[in-house]
């Protein structure tokens, strides 16, 4: 299975597999399933056609059906429910969840996916069932590019990645502990005269202990780096270990603006 590796400023590289076209249209499947089943729900209960006279209600009311994937995937963080069940996702290239503007590209583009089926459609409306086999370009594209990508995703810059892996973001790595304050002041510069893998070797070890509940060895954690960079503090361990990773992290970002 193809992978992308997206590295990090940490020179941690995470690695994302990629879905494969199967489970993309599986996915596709579905998602076309639960938008026809609310537009039959819909019709039969409000008796209004889609293209009735009222052109302002009709638009609200249909307007899930036509949103319906930049929705779920604004709102689901990447997630329709055909990705979920697939266990599939679709993510920017930088390793985050879609942006909205990320989201609304990938929709607009649709279209262009299918463009061949539309214009039969356009010629007579008789074609319209062959709107099933409107994903064949995107497919065909999926198949063939380096990143397994449709028009859609190379607009946004996104890419559908299997969620059957352990999922791993740019959240989750040491910037989970980045600070969003634009007052931050860091109180241990001398975490820089630490490495790379250091510090990741310092998330790692707090992560265990919160998951062990083993607080001896956060202290131990603690007490070693407190000795190794000659730091005198009265913050208690977790604290203080949470603060170095903070510090870091914000020298560590400003050093590279």
């Amino acid at each position: 299975m193809k992978a992308i590796f997206i590295p990090t400023y940490l020179n941690i590289d995470l690695k994302f597999e990629l879905a494969h076209v199967g489970a993309r249209f599986g996915a596709y499947l579905i998602d076309w399933a639960i938008k026809w089943l609310y537009l039959i729900v819909v019709s039969t209960v409000t008796s209004i056609p889609l293209m009735g006279n009222s052109v302002l209600v009709s638009f609200l009311i249909y307007m899930p059906f036509i949103f319906y994937s930049f929705l779920f995937e604004c709102l689901n963080k990447g997630q329709s429910p055909g990705k979920y069940l697939l266990k599939i996702r679709v993510v920017g290239v930088d390793g985050n969840y879609p942006s909205i503007y990320q989201c609304a590209a990938r929709w607009l583009f649709l279209g262009a996916d299918m463009w061949l089926v539309w214009l039969f459609i356009f010629v007579h409306p008789a074609f319209s069932a062959l709107a099933i086999f409107s994903p064949l370009i995107g497919g065909l594209l999926i198949i063939f590019s380096e990143r397994n990508q449709r028009f859609g995703d190379m607009a946004a810059n996104t890419v559908v990645i299997s969620t059957k892996q352990k999922e791993i973001y740019i959240e989750d790595t040491i910037y989970a502990y980045a600070t969003k304050k634009r007052d931050y002041e860091p109180k241990y510069p001398e975490i820089m005269r630490l490495s790379d893998k250091d510090i990741n070797k310092i998330q790692q070890l707090m992560e265990k202990g919160d998951q062990t509940m083993n607080t001896e060895l956060t202290n131990k954690l603690a007490k070693h780096l407190k000795s190794l960079l000659k730091i005198e503090t009265e913050d208690d361990n977790y604290t203080f270990l949470k603060q170095l990773l903070n510090d870091y992290n914000y020298y560590a970002i400003n050093e590279t603006n």
